[in-house]
């Protein structure tokens, strides 16, 4: 029905696109715009303000807390790779569950939930690397934002981000629910130059 209602059609993705056109949208009718983000300019948020030394590895995850969005495997993974720090910016239904699984992991110390932010730029300047291990993701703003920001990424291989992410060219693209290759992923973006 929303199909028929309207005269011209706007998809985010590749995939959203053929969706759309499968829907019987005539082709002329039909277009990707993709989304896109500028942070050219913004100063980063100061890590004295979230507890975290200034030379410290900080790996930035920008997400809603819920289920979909795999944080809990990025808390997994950051157990297995000492000296990272981890911001996670967002609000969700699974925020006393992850930062009770954090504190069961001994993470405490190196993970800062911060909240609903709306310093995004910031947040990236500051962050050494963006983590973006969701397992369903159908585009991934987080992506453009990494890339706008001109921050390594690290993502799993949800639908959006392995439309878009080609492993080891503009990111490193790893398979959902994996720890230990997140973990692998993360190591390499904190110890390899010019990854």
């Amino acid at each position: 029905v929303r199909f028929t209602n309207c005269a011209w059609h706007v998809g985010l993705t590749k995939d959203l696109l053929r969706h759309i056109r499968e829907q019987g949208v005539p082709e002329n009718r039909a277009a990707i715009i993709h989304t896109y983000a500028d942070f050219s300019g913004v100063p980063p948020a100061d890590r004295a303000a979230f507890n975290t030394p200034a030379d410290a590895p900080v790996a930035l995850a920008l997400a809603r807390l819920h289920e979909k969005k795999g944080l809990d495997t990025l808390l997994d993974a950051t157990a297995k790779v000492p000296g990272l720090y981890v911001w996670i910016a967002g609000d969700g239904p699974l925020e006393a569950e992850l930062k009770a699984h954090c504190t069961r992991l001994g993470l405490d110390d190196r993970v800062r939930f911060l909240g609903w932010r709306n310093d995004r730029g910031a947040l990236l300047a500051a962050s050494t690397f963006v983590a973006f291990p969701s397992r369903y993701e159908p585009f991934g703003t987080v992506t453009v934002d990494a890339w706008a920001a001109s921050r390594p990424l690290v993502a799993a291989d949800a639908v959006g981000p392995a439309a878009y992410v080609v492993d080891a060219v503009n990111g490193l693209l790893i398979p959902k629910n994996n720890v230990d290759a997140l973990a692998e992923a993360m190591r390499r973006v904190m110890t390899e130059p010019g990854l």
